[in-house]
Parts: structure tokens; C-alpha cells; sequence
């Protein structure tokens, strides 16, 4: 993921315009060409800035718990997991059920104020027998009591923050 200021963007711009003065100045010799390259390459990589900047899933602060849960799951769809939000009701714990090269994960995302607690974890638990997956997660916007990751050891739970999601399959 590539974050980029106005600033960055303002130095791309001056770039891309100093490049082609001066492949104009030196047009049609070698110089002129190479400096064309340049302002060529500028172009590309200011459009991939903006690109990934509007492609990529925001977080925001004033999210339902719906809107988080379709949040992971696009940066789990980032990470090249196929990732489905299960219906609101019913879903045994399990918010996210997702998979890839043959391995099923199990997500429950929580949007709290404060730290997640045991509960997450065992239902996450009982979320992974349900759906015969291999593992499972809680994802969160805060931390995790000690009693929470003392379970999730032992029921070899991963508990991750929403930021950490682009790195799963290094945490797995």
C-alpha cells in the first residue's frame, strides 16, 4: 500500500512538467528522448499513486459494525482470499468466512471502544467447529484483555488488529 501526500503528488507534478521543458529543449537529440522517458515514467507512476489510493479500502472511525465487516473482507479480497460476510443473523459468531489454496478461516470483526474480551474468543471458537474451518480470527479496531489471548493461545486463535489484516497470511 503506497500512501501519498499532497506534497509527494505536488513533487510528481513538477517532476513530470520539469521533464518535458526539457525533453522539449533538447528535442530531437538523445537527451530530449530520455527526458521524454522521464516524464513518461512520472505520468505512470502518479496515476498508480492514484489509483492505489482510490482502490484501496479506507478505514473510518464512524463505521457500523456491517460497514467493518465488509471492510475486512475487502482487505482480506486484497490479500487474494475469496471472502464472504455472512447474514447479520444466524451466523454462529462467524462474521467472514474466508478461503484460500484450500485453507478455511473463520473472522469475527469487532468494532469496540474498549478491549475485546473472552467471549469474541469463544465464539470464534465454536465458529470454526461450525463451518469446518482450519482456524480462526477476531479482528478488532482495539486490543484484547489477558484473559481473551490467554483463550485464544489455547484454541490457537488469531487476534489481530484491523491494520494487521493485509499481513494474514504471514500471521497465519
Amino acid at each position: 500500500m503506497t500512501h501519498w501526500s499532497s506534497r509527494g503528488v505536488a513533487g510528481w507534478v513538477v517532476a513530470i512538467f520539469v521533464f518535458t521543458a526539457l525533453a522539449g529543449f533538447f528535442w530531437p537529440h538523445m537527451a530530449g528522448i530520455v527526458f521524454m522517458g522521464l516524464a513518461y515514467f512520472g505520468v505512470l507512476h502518479l496515476a498508480v499513486l492514484v489509483y492505489e489510493q482510490i482502490a484501496e479500502p479506507q478505514f473510518r472511525a464512524d463505521m457500523s459494525p456491517e460497514e467493518f465487516e465488509h471492510y475486512c473482507a475487502a482487505l482480506l479480497r486484497q490479500a487474494k482470499w475469496r471472502a464472504d460476510v455472512t447474514p447479520a443473523s444466524g451466523d454462529q459468531g462467524v462474521d467472514i468466512v474466508a478461503a484460500k489454496r484450500g485453507r478455511r478461516i473463520v473472522v469475527q470483526c469487532k468494532m469496540y471502544a474498549k478491549p475485546v474480551r473472552n467471549r469474541a474468543v469463544q465464539e470464534i471458537v465454536a465458529g470454526v467447529a461450525h463451518v469446518e474451518a482450519q482456524r480462526g480470527v477476531v479482528v478488532t479496531t482495539v486490543g484484547y484483555t489477558p484473559a481473551a489471548e490467554a483463550l485464544a493461545a489455547s484454541n490457537n486463535v488469531l487476534l489481530l488488529h484491523h491494520s494487521q489484516l493485509r499481513r494474514i497470511d504471514r500471521l497465519l
